[in-house]
């Protein structure tokens, strides 16, 4: 069964390597951006982006449709500059830290879900050689959480109106890269224009 994506041949490469292909996937954007986006809206109240502009290319897969190296860039109407940085070309940082960079400090989030803060006078480096407990901790909190509210009733860490903002700014992003401008939201349609 393929859904709404075009009928093609059988072809190993699309069983196995899916998020390769605009047929079935997003890339990196759905894969990971994503649920960076869902920590910060939720940490920080974030809205759906005004203006959302992806830029990017295949530098070291060109086989593979969606981008393996691209840089999102979201202007928020909370009057915040959002980028994310996708680099499956170069692994110096890895995986597992996200910056915010403020005014008066610097937000290190970690994969174990541990947020350091750093001052700005400080001049020590916020790097990725912080402890880090991997995915496996916080995938079972989260999954704790889900089973949780099932019995409860209650309201999960990650709502549905949170994933929905992310979700729009992540559609938001392949718009964008896809048709090679700046996208923007409009409210009063609910429209990727």
């Amino acid at each position: 069964m393929q859904g709404e994506a075009k009928h093609v041949p059988f072809d190993p490469q699309r069983y196995i390597n899916w998020r390769f292909y605009w047929d079935y996937s997003g890339g990196n954007v759905f894969e990971n951006m994503v649920h960076t986006l869902g920590f910060w809206f939720g940490a920080l109240g974030l809205s759906i982006p005004h203006s959302v502009t992806m830029t990017g290319a295949n530098y070291l897969a060109p086989r593979i449709q969606v981008p393996d190296t691209f840089q999102v860039t979201m202007s928020h109407p909370e009057k915040l500059l959002f980028t994310f940085t996708s680099m499956f070309g170069n692994d110096y940082y890895g995986e597992g830290h996200d910056y915010l960079f403020g005014t008066k400090a610097t937000l290190v989030h970690t994969q174990s879900d541990q947020v350091r803060v750093i001052p700005q006078s400080a001049k020590s480096a916020a790097g990725p050689g912080a402890e880090d407990g991997g995915y496996k901790e916080f995938t079972d909190r989260h999954m704790r959480n889900f089973f949780d509210c099932v019995r409860s009733r209650g309201e999960p860490v990650c709502p549905f109106e949170l994933g929905f903002r992310t979700a729009i700014a992540s559609q938001m992003a392949i718009a964008s890269y896809r048709r090679g401008t700046t996208v923007r939201w409009d409210p009063g349609t609910e429209e990727i224009l």
